[in-house]
């Protein structure tokens, strides 16, 4: 069963970078925001969007369905169903 995942990320973000290679690493599909690579308007879309989602604003973001995590390996492996 594929889960939706969402990352709200940014380019620059060490622990971004490391999220998305533990994601491709384990073969999940997701859908990727870089919020500082969009333009103003979008920016603000995607800072709005977050800021429901995370009120600390921080990054990453990681929304596995209706669960949301930073970038914690053993809570990403427990949610995303992944064997360890």
């Amino acid at each position: 069963m594929h889960k939706r995942v969402r990352l709200y990320s940014l380019s620059t973000c060490p622990v971004c970078k490391k999220v998305k290679e533990f994601l491709k690493n384990n073969s999940v599909e997701y859908e990727l925001i870089e919020v500082d690579t969009l333009d103003s308007a979008e920016q603000w879309l995607a800072m709005k969007e977050l800021k429901k989602i995370n009120p600390q604003e921080t990054f990453p973001t990681v929304v596995v369905e209706k669960a949301v995590v930073g970038f914690d390996e053993e809570i990403l492996r427990k949610i995303l169903e992944l064997n360890a």
